[in-house]
């Protein structure tokens, strides 16, 4: 897509969005409510018009200035809603089916056995689990083989403990039929483990607008912005000065991944944290919560509020211990 502009009467949803998905990439859509990412996704399905700028799909140009030039039948694309939108009257093999111009039981079979519902071909969808229906709702969008699938918050109404399993068998399928992925998510750690890009979106007063379009390792490690950083997972924002690849902070001297120059902002994920109890220390622990491998201890340091991690095979500092903050690693520095 290039130069991508679209307004809901005087309020602005995209301004000037570019970017493009490869063949058989998998790309994830990121940002906070009001960013733009689902009139995007609509836009590139056909159910929104953009006022200005284009989108091409395999090479033919669908909509361009206004005006659509490929409906949004005839543009290639499987779509998998955030609420699945599977048809209630309709058995898992009929919902599966309906995309397809003819009868094709045996494509119908062979999905149902690669997205796991192998055995529910006459169920309804009301008899259902919802990672169930998830799996109906992705194989009856590459039912007819599209070039690019586009998912809307896909976990959104799927609990927790099953998207790992869900999430990997989304990479799995769609890399097994060969499609594009262009996913929609507010979800951070669905976009970092799934895609091979992130494209984040923030809102701004002529609509949202892209703030990086990276890999998910970039992103997470070298995020462009403040706002990145903390759409990218838990972050830790505070002052220093730098010089070369070494910067003074509340933590004391630290080094840097890149060098820079004066005033900046430093990044450090919870993990780069660690408590180290001292009683003679400038740190407090205030809270602790229970993660599975590590506690996220809250606590009050030089630096304000922060949580850093202690794997659970580690003893554990009572609430009110005194300690200090380690840092651990070379730190992101942000010009400010």
């Amino acid at each position: 897509m290039v130069h991508l502009g679209h307004r809901y009467g005087e309020v602005g949803a995209l301004d000037d969005v570019c970017f493009d998905v490869g063949s058989g990439e998998f790309v994830a859509l990121l940002g906070p409510s009001g960013c733009g990412k689902t009139t995007l996704l609509r836009a590139v399905a056909g159910l929104v018009t953009p006022r200005v700028g284009s989108i091409s799909i395999d090479g033919r140009t669908v909509t361009e200035d206004g005006v659509v030039r490929v409906g949004t039948a005839d543009r290639g694309i499987g779509l998998v809603f955030q609420d699945y939108a599977l048809f209630p009257h309709m058995t898992v093999a009929e919902n599966i089916g309906y995309g397809l111009p003819t009868a094709e039981p045996a494509r119908v079979a062979g999905l149902m056995a690669l997205v796991g519902i192998a055995g529910l071909e006459e169920r309804k969808p009301a008899e259902l689990s919802g990672g169930q229906q998830q799996r109906v709702a992705l194989a009856r969008a590459l039912a007819p083989r599209p070039s690019l699938l586009l998912l809307d918050e896909p976990f959104a109404n799927v609990d927790a403990g099953l998207r790992d399993s869900l999430g990997r068998m989304l990479k799995r399928v769609v890399a097994d039929q060969g499609a594009s992925v262009l996913m929609v998510t507010h979800d951070q750690e669905a976009a970092l483990a799934l895609s091979d890009r992130v494209i984040v979106l923030e809102p701004g007063s002529a609509g949202g607008r892209v703030i990086q379009d990276a890999s998910p390792i970039e992103i997470y490690k070298r995020p462009s912005t403040a706002r990145v950083a903390q759409l990218s997972g838990g972050a830790v924002l505070i002052s220093g000065v730098a010089s070369g690849t070494v910067v003074q902070c509340a933590f004391g001297e630290l080094t840097l991944i890149e060098p820079r120059e004066g005033p900046v902002e430093l990044l450090m994920r919870p993990e780069q944290l660690h408590f180290e109890e001292d009683s003679n220390g400038d740190a407090t622990v205030d809270e602790i919560q229970f993660h599975g491998a590590h506690h996220h201890l809250r606590c009050t340091s030089p630096a304000g509020l922060l949580d850093a991690l202690l794997p659970t095979s580690e003893v554990l500092p009572a609430v009110g211990s005194r300690g200090r903050i380690r840092v651990v690693g070379p730190v992101w520095a942000l010009n400010r």
